[in-house]
């Protein structure tokens, strides 16, 4: 499950913001807060957690977290000083809405560990960036919060207004909620704070990664629902963080006060993704991930699955329920069975057995021993164990391993932008780090195995390299 106690579990040691000062004991006048520093308002223990959640599924080194991740939160925080959220819901409490931002990206950094970004880039360039997208999906989650500060009119108490801007308020302050009605002026202002707060340096770093540093700006602009997985990631993060059942609308948006009314169009994840986003999304409250949307459509070899019977050509439907595993549309309703090869070709007598052996239950993804795995979006197959695996299980002579390896090849339903194999790590633990397995096989989509979202989700243990 994915819960408060996993996700805050003990991770490594965490680079520690400044200790608070001592807090000076003055009376203020009724309904007044007193101003607070970064490091007093993180001080609690529950915000500690949250940032020990962030360190734990960072993918930066120490010196940079506390650049790139630790400094912008501070300022986050020291805007947002002691203000709820909202006027009614779970955040309406005095610090709600840094409470809600520090749940939100520790949530969306460790949603974002199940994905493989850029789309559609080769595992290794992936892997090489996947600090890049990290931080991308960080400061998504992070600075669209301080939209929420719109909506307060604080006034200082020698009367004045104060702007959130650069610091915290000059001396004690109290506020009332004043809903900004424009969802320009929102974007505006959250934009221009934005990009005050993201360190020079971190911007720097983004642009040697032009589609990292463009998904970054799209989103952070007010085009969310544009910057395709990372506002997907968010949304998620966001709906775990507030406890939102999954049947619900996600409504996350600053542009009103009482009811956010956006509904950023990544909320149903699966609606939400488009063909140029990835294909995971953890699902909600649950360790576990769903498929989505295909990265890439599947080979053109398996529009010939159409029953020869057939006395038209397929329409495009039809060859995109064939190619996803499924009958076409007049076979269903007949009740036909589409034949999608000779028996006697051992690829297509493999291909079923796995097939068949994954959706029964009876192949388990995911074990420590096993030949199957699921990570990102595909299958993972392992060989040449998962091949031996089905000889042994069909009684087939064990010298067949080579001419069954190559009659699957053909089938086309392996990934192969990056050669025909693939490398794996298999850690003993989910931080991924220490001693590894190092396993090759191919990748599958999941989605061509397990229909729908019937699958047991991502090995937390696996990365492919």
């Amino acid at each position: 499950m994915l819960n408060l106690k996993s996700l805050l579990r003990p991770g490594r040691s965490r680079p520690d913001a400044l200790p608070p000062p001592e807090a000076t004991k003055s009376s203020l006048p009724p309904g007044y807060f007193r101003p607070m520093t970064a490091s007093e308002l993180l001080a609690t223990t529950r915000r500690q957690q949250w940032l020990q959640s962030l360190w734990d599924y960072s993918s930066l080194p120490k010196d940079m977290y506390r650049q790139y991740y630790l400094a912008p939160l501070e300022h986050c925080v020291t805007l947002m000083q002691q203000f709820p959220l909202t006027e009614s819901g779970p955040y309406a409490r005095p610090g709600g809405m840094a409470d809600y931002m520090l749940e939100t990206v520790s949530y969306a950094a460790r949603l974002s560990k199940s994905y493989m970004l850029p789309v559609g880039a080769p595992p290794e360039e992936q892997a090489a960036q996947s600090a890049a997208w990290n931080t991308v999906v960080v400061y998504a989650a992070m600075l669209p919060s301080l939209e929420y500060l719109c909506h307060l009119h604080v006034e200082l108490g020698n009367g004045k207004r104060w702007f959130p801007l650069l610091d915290a308020p000059p001396e004690p302050y109290r506020f009332r909620f004043e809903p900004e009605q424009s969802p320009e002026r929102l974007q505006s202002f959250g934009a221009m704070l934005a990009w005050k707060i993201i360190p020079p340096e971190a911007i720097n770093w983004l642009s040697s990664w032009p589609e990292a540093i463009r998904t970054l700006s799209t989103n952070l602009t007010g085009f969310r629902a544009q910057s395709g997985v990372v506002n997907a990631i968010v949304s998620e993060a966001i709906r775990l963080a507030a406890g939102i059942p999954e049947s619900e609308p996600l409504a996350v948006s600053a542009a009103t006060v009482s009811v956010p009314a956006e509904l950023l169009q990544g909320d149903t994840l699966l609606s939400g993704l488009a063909e140029d986003t990835p294909d995971l999304v953890a699902s909600y409250f649950e360790e576990e991930i769903i498929p989505a949307a295909d990265l890439t459509p599947a080979p053109a070899s398996d529009a010939d699955l159409v029953s020869p019977d057939a006395q038209r050509e397929p329409d495009d439907t039809d060859a995109l329920l064939t190619m996803m595993g499924f009958a076409s549309a007049d076979a269903a309703e007949t009740g036909e069975t589409i034949p999608s090869a000779e028996l006697n070709d051992p690829g297509e007598a493999f291909w079923q057995w796995l097939l068949d052996g994954c959706r029964s239950g009876s192949l388990i993804p995911n074990k420590s021993d096993g030949r199957i795995h699921l990570v990102a979006g595909y299958v993972f197959l392992r060989a040449p164990g998962i091949f031996h695996q089905f000889l042994t299980e069909t009684n087939a002579p064990k010298e067949n391993k080579s001419s069954l390896q190559k009659a699957f090849e053909r089938l086309g339903h392996h990934r192969q932008d990056n050669g025909t194999m693939y490398t794996c790590h298999l850690y003993q633990n989910e931080q991924r780090e220490g001693r590894f397995q190092k396993l090759s096989g191919y990748l599958v989509l999941a989605s061509k195995i397990f229909p729908g979202d019937n699958n047991l989700g991502d090995n937390p243990l696996l990365i492919v390299i």
